[in-house]
């Protein structure tokens, strides 16, 4: 009697215990307040033409190359001639300067000087085609069919330096000029890393010290049912990018006849290595950017996400289990660790005495190049592997989301956006050109108003690249309207945000 009398009351204990867990929970997720931004919507015309003006710009093969010998620059001059011919207001009216012979400098300058300015980014080169017989339509076509822009670029990213020129053009054929100046900086080697397009743009735009008001560059998009509990599209915009670090494995081992194997192979060893790194990854994070964007989207959601969101004090161990499912959440919260070339072996009979590997490494903010190196080292103690860096980049600083600078990357996207979108910050799971502006502001932000659905995900870099017509008239909109926006920022929004 004694026993069950104890373990009635270790049993109403803990119901009590859980009721007041919930009610606590209950609490705190009805307590959460929106972050968005209230807009209306703006009408804003887009010329008829402006598809086919990119649908040209497509068929350019402006296809990057590490080695700069080996660019073919005669399609990037053939890109710019058609930009001249298209856009003729822009090249009449704007400073045009070339950057190491195939990027670009657009200056716009605004009313007021003693404003700082805003930078528009884009790059013009795109990535090879593995396979072309992969594609329903030509990948250099550039063929409008489908109601879509097809193409090699057409999400990433000539969609967004078209657009961005388009958008400029039709503002001077409607006698505007901006209040404060207008850089648009167009890369032609960002898929190599940027150095001496990107780098080199940055280097000029702020040379003299000062502070972009306001960077945007591609990075994040919209897209629909990326998190369970939510209904309405998400506009991610990404606040900060990934460090990268890639690593070459070697193992050495005995070689020989294929017919007297020996006890242990360099392929077997480095095999070892590999599925360790992929087993004992670095530790997931829901702090830093992820737990901003958390704390957006938290009052959006529907229960029990939200309530989840609200209280990641007690379900953080249920949140991370939920995120690492899915390999673009899973990005968002942990440095991701993935083998990318293998290399091993001449002859299907001869036992290969070296075999290497290239891992690749996409590094969280809150993580540094040396300390995946040493996770690296850590991991693989004991296993006869030798490591080299080969490319490595530090994660860029995190922007500001409480200032001014997001607000009006906020109400734009609300206001050329025809549905009801959930804007939100976010960890781009790449790096862009726009890392070498994270020294001088903290407003850099990554972001293009096109519907990036899971399969069109797959399209950047992959076959079948394109984009909607309506989505891209949006993209121009959104450029529209982000340099009217541009004019409300205070004259020094970046310390203000600092400061608030």
């Amino acid at each position: 009697m004694r026993i069950w009398s104890i373990g009635w009351r270790l049993l109403v204990g803990a119901l009590a215990l859980l009721i007041v867990l919930l009610g606590i929970m209950g609490i705190r997720a009805w307590q959460v307040d929106t972050r968005q931004v209230q807009t209306d919507a703006v009408e804003l015309r887009v010329a008829p033409e402006a598809p086919q003006r990119l649908a040209e710009a497509l068929r350019m093969q402006t296809i990057t190359n590490r080695n700069p010998a080996r660019l073919d620059s005669s399609a990037y001059r053939a890109l710019y001639r058609h930009f001249e011919a298209t856009f003729p207001r822009v090249h009449a009216r704007l400073d045009t300067t070339h950057v190491n012979g195939l990027s670009r400098t657009y200056t716009w300058m605004g009313r007021d000087s003693t404003l700082a300015p805003i930078v528009l980014m884009a790059h013009v080169d795109v990535v090879p085609v593995e396979d072309s017989s992969a594609w329903r339509r030509p990948p250099f076509g550039g063929r409008i069919e489908a109601g879509s822009i097809w193409g090699r670029g057409a999400l990433d990213d000539k969609s967004s330096a078209v657009g961005i020129l388009e958008a400029i053009e039709t503002l001077l054929r409607r006698g505007e000029r901006p209040q404060r100046t207008v850089h648009v900086a167009l890369g032609h080697d960002e898929e190599v890393g940027g150095t001496r397009g990107g780098r080199a743009m940055a280097e000029r735009i702020t040379a003299d010290g000062g502070s972009p008001a306001l960077v945007v560059d591609e990075g994040g998009a919209i897209t629909r049912g990326a998190l369970p509990g939510l209904d309405d599209p998400l506009a991610v915009v990404g606040v900060a990018g990934k460090g990268y670090l890639s690593l070459r494995l070697t193992a050495q081992q005995p070689g020989g006849h294929s017919s007297v194997p020996p006890n242990r192979t360099s392929i077997e060893v480095l095999n070892r290595a590999l599925t360790r790194l992929r087993t004992e990854p670095l530790p997931s994070r829901l702090s830093g950017v992820a737990g901003t964007m958390f704390d957006y989207l938290a009052p959006e959601m529907q229960w029990p996400m939200r309530a989840m969101l609200a209280n990641r004090w007690l379900t953080a161990p249920a949140l991370r289990w939920l995120l690492n499912r899915r390999p673009p959440t899973r990005a968002a919260i942990r440095t991701t660790t993935v083998p990318t070339r293998l290399t091993a072996g001449v002859k299907d009979n001869v036992i290969p005495s070296t075999a290497r590997a290239v891992v690749n490494f996409r590094i969280l903010p809150s993580q540094s190049v040396e300390g995946v190196v040493n996770h690296v080292r850590t991991t693989l103690e004991g296993l006869p592997v030798k490591q080299k860096i080969l490319r490595s980049t530090a994660p860029p600083a995190v922007s500001s989301v409480d200032g001014p600078a997001f607000q009006t990357l906020q109400r734009t996207i609300g206001q050329v956006t025809a549905d009801s979108v959930v804007v939100a910050p976010y960890l781009v799971p790449g790096r862009t050109d726009s890392g070498y502006y994270a020294d001088a502001t903290d407003a850099v932000y990554r972001f293009v108003p096109y519907q990036l659905t899971p399969a069109d995900r797959s399209r950047i870099h992959g076959p079948n690249e394109r984009i909607a017509i309506e989505d891209y008239k949006t993209v121009v909109r959104y450029y529209m309207q982000l340099i009217r926006n541009a004019e409300q920022l205070p004259a020094d929004a970046t310390t203000e945000a600092a400061e608030s």
